[in-house]
């Protein structure tokens, strides 16, 4: 249960026009949206600002389009200025593209080193049977060029060179040439290996020893290049899947389409503008509601219309619903105030059964909400009252005024009235702390929780050390630090010691104030005993009857008369308790409500 009303974003929408009447019943079958009118119409995003950006992004986009993440199919929803969108989706791309750049040239390096091992690789095994080692034949001489190729099967050049000695050994790619021959034939050589497809091979400082050796050695260095491939392949595929590049693309695609379809074709009457409020926290909410239903739209989240307060909705559960009626005829909390929606489902009916503690009347006031809350939805409060009264008339023991049908759980309420009294005064202390601790609450999400705790704070702790110190003298230390905490506070909020006569008064007239709503709590309990006294007085005066029909007579009209007579008191005793002593200690309405668009026909309970 949450304590904080839920916030509202503004939100609007761009319907092709023949779909906007189809496109408000989806919008209506989410729950989530509240239709109002913009008063901004007339003002259109910077349009040469969008398009500057998502140029570029295009140009951008277009270099990595093998590997940019795919967006989505439709339109999807945008949160702030479109402009700003734009950009930041440009940022994000830049970001990505050179992190792609990178890695593919880092590939691209990797793989040609992988592809030299190889043919390093073949190169040693055919040379081998061959008779000719690697070290061996680059050995550093100062007379003779020595040069090894590598043709591809199809590909040998057969040079007939002077003085040059030609070795050839196969492997199952390629053919591997060697020469030896003097300084002067190098540049012959090269020019007849230019004339085909053959690669001169290198050796690397590395590799050297007998043939085990080398082979080992290789088989090394390519097991290494063959990880940091991987490595860097996977990266490349998570980059390839990147979320936040993902949703960067679908929104400049979605800004695509604004400029394409809504820019222009606004003012030309083709599209519908659909603004309002919504409660939904995912933003693709709606924009995936309108695709599912056929409807490509753009779903926008812009910052709401100035000057206009966004409302706020309260907690919507079944069990909270029916005490909605009592919040709204105080006001609806702002969005920095203490939501109680979910406190009435338990206030109320505690409240409403101690003070009309009967099993039988109880069952009747559950038994006439149940039969007709569909045709009066407002009485469904009745249910839990009902139910709270049964269960009170347990702890009491009284049955349609019979006081001697089921044994009472705790007591007579004639026979220890004082009890009934001290615990109705509890329960309304308990719930002025709460309401000062919502205050504080409150003040918390303002950011003024500073000058709450100086003030507001020293009273509470007051008030709960008064209330503490009549049960536990050595609690009234409490009030003791209390009061020099609320004068040090008025000196450090208000900076001027001519400030405080007047926290003095404001002091005093909250006490009293404290003091008078904890004794209204006083009324619960006497109306518990008055209904055991108004039970008492009926079947004394039904056990002064002969006549049986006249006892039930008198019977029925009694009972008949005190459902009546205390249901209707009690609840407004309740609804003022709650108004009055309660919600005065932390709510300001401040608020608007949000009133959710719903279908022709469809009626909130």
């Amino acid at each position: 249960m949450a304590l904080r009303p839920a916030r509202t974003k503004w939100f609007e929408t761009y319907v092709p026009r023949e779909q906007t009447v189809r496109a408000t019943g989806v919008l209506a079958d989410t729950g989530v949206v509240q239709l109002e009118l913009d008063p901004r119409l007339d003002e259109m995003p910077d349009l040469e600002r969008l398009r500057f950006f998502l140029d570029r992004f295009a140009a951008l986009a277009e270099e990595h389009g093998e590997d940019l993440p795919t967006g989505v199919a439709h339109p999807t929803a945008l949160v702030g200025d479109s402009a700003h969108i734009a950009n930041q989706a440009l940022h994000r791309l830049r970001i990505w593209s050179a992190r792609v750049d990178f890695i593919r040239e880092h590939l691209a390096q990797l793989r040609a080193e992988r592809e030299h091992l190889l043919l390093l690789k073949e190169c040693l095994e055919a040379m081998q049977p061959a008779g000719a080692d690697l070290d061996g034949v680059f050995r550093e001489t100062r007379f003779l060029c020595k040069c090894l190729f590598a043709c591809p099967h199809g590909h040998e050049i057969a040079p007939e060179l002077r003085g040059v000695v030609e070795r050839v050994a196969h492997g199952p790619r390629h053919a591997f040439l060697y020469f030896v021959g003097a300084p002067e034939q190098r540049d012959l050589v090269g020019r007849l290996v230019a004339e085909t497809e053959c690669e001169q091979v290198g050796i690397p400082p590395w590799l050297s020893g007998d043939h085990a050796r080398q082979k080992q050695m290789l088989l090394a260095q390519l097991a290494l290049k063959t990880h940091e491939l991987a490595g860097f392949e996977t990266h490349l595929s998570k980059l390839r899947k990147d979320a936040d590049m993902a949703r960067a693309r679908a929104n400049a695609e979605t800004l695509r389409w604004y400029l394409e379809h809504a820019a222009h074709t606004l003012g030309e009457r083709k599209l519908c503008h659909v603004t309002g409020w919504t409660t939904c926290a995912d933003p693709q909410r709606l924009s995936q509601a309108l695709h599912e239903a056929g409807i490509e739209a753009m779903v926008r989240f812009p910052d709401a219309p100035g000057g206009d307060a966004a409302p706020v909705a309260l907690l919507d559960a079944w069990w909270a619903r029916p005490f909605q009626p009592l919040l709204r005829m105080w006001g609806t909390p702002g969005g920095s105030e203490v939501d109680p929606s979910g406190l009435l489902a338990v206030v109320v009916p505690l409240l409403f059964g101690y003070m009309f503690p009967d099993i039988g009347h109880g069952l009747v006031l559950l038994l006439f909400a149940t039969i007709f809350a569909k045709r009066w939805p407002h009485i469904r409060f009745l249910i839990p009252c009902g139910l709270s009264a049964m269960l009170f008339g347990l702890v009491f023991g009284d049955v349609f005024g019979f006081d001697n049908l089921v044994p009472a759980l705790w007591l007579k309420p004639l026979d220890q009235p004082l009890a009934v009294m001290a615990v109705a005064l509890v329960f309304g202390a308990a719930l002025m702390l709460l309401g000062l601790a919502f205050s504080g609450v409150a003040a918390a999400w303002r950011g003024e929780l500073r000058s709450w705790l100086w003030l507001d704070g020293a009273l509470l702790l007051i008030y709960a050390g008064t209330l503490l110190g009549l049960f536990l003298p050595a609690a009234f230390w409490l009030v003791a630090l209390g009061l020099p905490q609320y004068f040090v506070g008025t000196l450090v909020i208000e900076r001027n010691p001519r400030a405080l006569p007047g926290a003095a008064g404001r002091l005093l007239l909250s006490s009293f104030e404290l003091a008078m709503n904890t004794l209204s709590f006083a009324r619960v309990g006497a109306f518990a005993l008055g209904h055991a006294a108004l039970s008492l007085a009926l079947m004394t005066l039904a056990s002064g009857i002969e006549h049986p029909l006249a006892v039930a007579l008198v019977l029925v009209l009694g009972n008949l008369f005190s459902l009546v007579l205390e249901g209707l008191v009690v609840y407004v005793q309740t609804t003022r308790l709650v108004l009055f002593e309660f919600f005065t200690r932390f709510l300001h309405e401040e608020g608007k409500p949000f009133q959710p668009l719903r279908r022709p026909g469809v009626t909130k309970l």
